[in-house]
């Protein structure tokens, strides 16, 4: 089979995605402390699992709905195909929520470099999206730790609840700060050794059951 794909693609004037789009732009450029104007984010809207799959370049699960392209491109199923192609139900404040949670991830990657671990860019996606609200507090942390590199559906139970720990004991400004340290950060242990130098507490499971 030939690996080239005719896709078409027309200006979308949807204008409540539009608006959601602008309503989490101020929020996460207020939150990160970026004035995002130049090169601002760009979305990609498809209608169907397939073209979903074809531009991420690999088969996807029932569950994912949106992911980031690039630096600052971002593929959704559309609002029309959101229940049909996933498993999820479809409101306006989960489709805001997910636009802002993937529009987070293109923050976190200026800060980045696309370094550190997954569990971390996780949980200030779901963070700063307010879908903690969505969520069971856990009653102590046991698996986000093991999402550094590779990730599943789980990664999303803690994460967000580590990052909103992490901004009540030490405030947002320093935990935002924390996230410039990334680009330097080539492995897992070299991570483990700055978080724990950057904010004098181990980075194991025992240590942050404090930020429960």
């Amino acid at each position: 089979m030939l690996n080239i794909y005719n896709i078409n693609t027309t200006q979308s004037n949807n204008r409540k995605v539009k608006g959601f789009y602008d309503r989490a732009m101020k929020g996460l450029i207020d939150f990160y402390g970026i004035n995002w104007v130049k090169n601002t984010p760009i979305i990609y809207l498809v209608d169907s699992r397939e073209s979903f799959d074809i531009i991420s370049g690999y088969k996807t699960e029932d569950w994912v709905v949106g992911r980031a392209l690039s630096y600052n491109k971002l593929l959704l199923l559309s609002p029309e195909s959101y229940e049909k192609e996933s498993r999820h139900r479809y409101s306006d404040e989960e489709y805001y929520s997910l636009l802002k949670h993937e529009l987070s991830h293109l923050f976190y990657m200026i800060f980045s470099k696309g370094k550190g671990p997954i569990w971390l860019d996780e949980g200030f996606a779901i963070y700063t999206s307010g879908q903690l609200s969505t969520k069971e507090r856990p009653k102590e942390f046991k698996n986000f730790l093991k999402y550094y590199s590779h990730e599943d559906e789980n990664v999303y139970s803690e994460a967000g609840f580590v990052v909103e720990g992490l901004i009540k004991k030490y405030g947002k400004e320093k935990v935002v700060g924390f996230l410039k340290v990334l680009p330097n950060v080539n492995s897992k242990d070299e991570f483990k050794n700055e978080f724990e130098k950057y904010f004098g507490i181990g980075l194991d499971y025992k240590n942050l059951q404090c930020l429960l």
